[in-house]
């Protein structure tokens, strides 16, 4: 994503408050984290264009706002593109600068380049300088990512040129341009002095690449700087990554893989676009590797033998956990034995996940790099770990990818329990037949279902019954009932099963199963009997059963006493006598 400055993004043609209502409630509610609502705002009741024009550019301008925030780059140079004619000026240039943006956002710096030259050449000076000194530098920009550092850099200096002190060109942005010209050096110079983190870090990495700084003492300075208090993500994955990339020309093994464990585990802080403090996806192995052959000569241990370093590992203390790291690495990747071979790879993800940020070095190691470059190729080992943190940030597709092939669980996992969870992943993900038919080979392993393990399968259950395969869900429901011993799971089979066949529209069977749940309990006051002949009442209306729904809510009004379920009562009962 291109380092725009703030000001191209603040830049306004009037208070959206008193613009228009609907545009500040839409705002309000993409910034409390509702962007598909306040979406929606926006186009209910949308006003006349030309019969309300300021109204119409103020909603525009809150919709274009909104997609920028929620990075839908795509919709706003498609939206921005296809404006209407007889525009006000400055809504036009404004959008269009947006659009710009996006397009820079998207990797498309020369549709952004014709755009922002259409600009800058047919406003003239019927526009603020700070519009034009702003388009200068995204075209500078453009220069940048289609690798025209030269360009980029004579489109700054002119800039200075024309601006003089006015020229409020950013210096990380201008140091990047000459470290893409390999004027390290010169670059160091320009951002001597500046405080700000970002700016900070550059000038660390040109004085690493011009070799003007100690590797050594480059560490310690991004190390420490990287613990620095009230620091953000970015700015503590930029300093990491600098004392990654200085430990390269170090002599310390383990402090190489251990700086690279630091920077790996933060390297998703960094803006996509940003490739400067972005480390090879493979490096972390190499370094594993090459600390691990290290330690493992000093140990006398051979490749192959892997026994004897599954017991070298198993010696060291918890403070030597790189080295053990070290160590399991040669085995996964170079040992002799297939079975030893997962097991390293297991016993290596397990210590990873001990560390703060394990997870995302788990998937550094095994997602991002060239060396599995397939779910399907990750060792099976270690599958189950990634799935359950791919789960974790929503990418479903991965979890499910990572589970659909794998026949059994990994060595010291209870097979029921890994069963469920592959079952879940896959029909998140979108493979609902292949968990479907992992939850039946579950139960057909099963001729009891303990209270605990069955809440856990019906918990799959209801996974089902949110992806609207209710026909599934109904069919293992009955198969589940056979293997209850619990009357009060059996109950709740029922009503869960009922819920299924009125989303299929099955009132009666629903209302059917409803009332056999409701009559499992100890009374006409019991609560869960309650909600079943409530639902079953709704369904009995939803069949056209109108009288049988009537004497189930005059039954349920007798013996009610919350006053809000008596008024809800009331309310059904009138809907059934207007019917």
């Amino acid at each position: 994503m291109p380092r725009i400055l703030l000001l191209i993004l603040c830049l306004t043609l009037a208070p959206l408050a008193g613009a228009d209502p609907v545009a500040q409630e839409a705002m309000s509610l993409a910034r409390l984290g509702a962007a598909d609502l306040a979406l929606a705002t926006l186009d209910r009741q949308p006003p006349d264009r030309l019969a309300h024009p300021e109204r119409w550019m103020a909603r525009e301008r809150a919709r274009l706002e909104i997609l920028g925030m929620e990075a839908r780059w795509e919709a706003v140079a498609d939206r921005a593109a296809r404006l209407p004619a007889g525009l006000s000026h400055d809504f036009l240039i404004w959008a269009r600068t947006r659009q710009a943006h996006a397009l820079l956002a998207l990797e498309r710096p020369g549709e952004a380049r014709e755009l922002l030259r259409d600009l800058i050449w047919f406003s003239g000076d019927a526009v603020s300088p700070v519009w034009l000194d702003a388009w200068r530098r995204m075209l500078a920009e453009s220069y940048q990512a289609d690798d025209m550092p030269a360009d980029a850099l004579s489109t700054l200096r002119r800039l200075r040129q024309d601006r003089g002190d006015e020229a409020d060109i950013p210096l990380p942005l201008e140091a990047r341009i000459l470290m893409d010209q390999a004027r390290d050096a010169e670059a160091a110079r320009l951002l001597r002095g500046a405080a700000a983190p970002e700016a900070r870090a550059l000038r660390a990495l040109a004085m690493y690449r011009a070799g003007l700084e100690s590797p050594d003492a480059l560490i310690a300075a991004m190390q420490t700087a990287a613990g620095s208090d009230g620091l953000d993500g970015e700015a503590r994955a930029r300093y990491l990554a600098v004392a990654a990339l200085a430990s390269e020309n170090g002599e310390d093994p383990a402090g190489r893989a251990a700086a690279l464990e630091a920077a790996m585990a933060h390297q998703g802080h960094l803006p996509p676009g940003d490739r400067y403090f972005r480390l090879p996806p493979d490096a972390l192995w190499e370094a594993y590797l090459a600390f691990g052959e290290a330690a493992g000569n000093e140990r006398h241990l051979l490749i192959g033998d892997d026994e004897a370093w599954f017991a070298a590992v198993d010696e060291l203390a918890p403070p030597h956990a790189v080295t053990a790291r070290g160590l399991l690495s040669v085995v996964a990747l170079r040992g002799q034995d297939p079975a030893a071979r997962e097991t390293a790879h297991r016993r290596l993800g397990e210590s990873l996940l001990e560390e703060t940020g394990g997870a995302d070095l788990v998937d550094a190691l095994y997602l991002a790099g060239p060396r599995f470059d397939s779910p399907e190729r990750v060792p099976a080992a270690v599958r189950h770990l990634l799935a359950e943190h791919a789960l974790g940030r929503g990418d479903l597709d991965t979890a499910s990818a990572l589970m659909a092939d794998l026949a059994s669980p990994p060595e010291g996992v209870d097979p029921f329990e890994w069963g469920l969870r592959r079952s879940r992943l896959l029909i998140l993900g979108g493979q609902e037949e292949a968990g479907i038919d992992g939850l039946y080979d579950l139960l057909s392993a099963v001729r009891r279902l303990e209270p605990e393990a069955a809440d856990r399968f019906m918990q799959v259950l209801f996974d089902l019954q949110t992806v609207r395969r209710h026909d599934a869900a109904i069919h293992l429901f009955r198969a589940v009932a056979t293997r209850l011993e619990d009357p009060r799971q059996l109950r709740e089979v029922l009503y869960w099963e009922a819920d299924s066949h009125k989303a299929l529209g099955d009132h009666e069977e629903a209302a059917r199963l409803y009332l056999r749940s409701a009559s499992m309990g100890p009374g006409v006051s019991d609560p869960w009997g309650m909600t079943a002949r409530f639902q079953a009442a709704e369904a009995l209306a939803g069949a056209g059963l109108v009288s049988d729904a009537r004497a189930l809510y005059a039954g349920l009004l007798r013996v009610t006493r919350e006053q809000e379920r008596r008024v809800v009562l009331r309310q059904r009962l009138q809907e059934l006598e207007l019917r």
